[in-house]
């Protein structure tokens, strides 16, 4: 079993159609395709936009026994950036989605107590993937329920941004400054592998082809 640890988000999928998204989701969803069976460990609000996302999982074949509902904070939720028709420079490329509310503080988040209690109802886990920035006390929380499972930890951290502690066999990928989805695709299927019992240097290498990424030219 695939755990990823990850907050998801209420998105409109371009037909319309209600969904969930965001690194997690999409992390997820990569591994279900490959064959994994994947859990979702997460908070969204206790709101319609919560509802959608649950709905969602469902419908990806995700599993979400360990989603909590925040009764207070609302499910963020991901839009697509307004593009300034009178700039001197227009990107012709699609707009960049942004998560709303803006700040990560009005939103709900995994504290250690959420990632310990997950964890403890989903022991099956062979590998553990914590998609997103959590506090301290989580990672730590997240690195001993690792332990226990004896599942191999992935450890996600924004471009730039200090690597939490974890321990030397963790695998800790940074994601790129401006990601077209890919990597959430990429990690996924290195995850789906690795839980397949893949070697991890053979699994990474294969998730990197697989996503469609180039290795770095000397």
């Amino acid at each position: 079993m695939i755990v990823v640890v990850g907050l998801p988000a209420y998105a409109d999928s371009p037909d319309g159609e209600k969904c969930a998204g965001g690194l997690a989701v999409e992390v997820a969803t990569a591994a279900q395709r490959r064959g994994g069976v994947v859990e979702l460990v997460g908070k969204v609000g206790n709101d319609g936009a919560g509802d959608a996302v649950v709905v969602a999982l469902g419908r990806m074949g995700i599993g979400h026994a360990a989603l909590l509902r925040d009764a207070l904070l609302p499910t963020p939720v991901l839009v697509a950036e307004v593009v300034d028709e009178d700039a001197a420079e227009v990107d012709a490329e699609a707009p960049e989605a942004r998560l709303l509310p803006a700040d990560a503080a009005a939103r709900p988040g995994l504290d250690a107590g959420d990632i310990d209690l997950a964890l403890k109802f989903l022991p099956q886990a062979g590998v553990i993937v914590l998609a997103g920035p959590l506090p301290e006390a989580a990672v730590s929380a997240a690195v001993d329920g690792a332990a226990f499972a004896g599942a191999r930890l992935i450890v996600l951290v924004p471009s730039g941004v200090v690597s939490p502690a974890v321990p030397s066999e963790a695998t800790v990928l940074e994601a790129p400054p401006d990601d077209d989805g890919s990597f959430g695709r990429l990690v996924g299927i290195f995850a789906a592998a690795l839980d397949a019992g893949v070697d991890p240097a053979v699994a990474f290498s294969e998730a990197v082809s697989a996503a469609g990424w180039e290795p770095a030219a000397d």
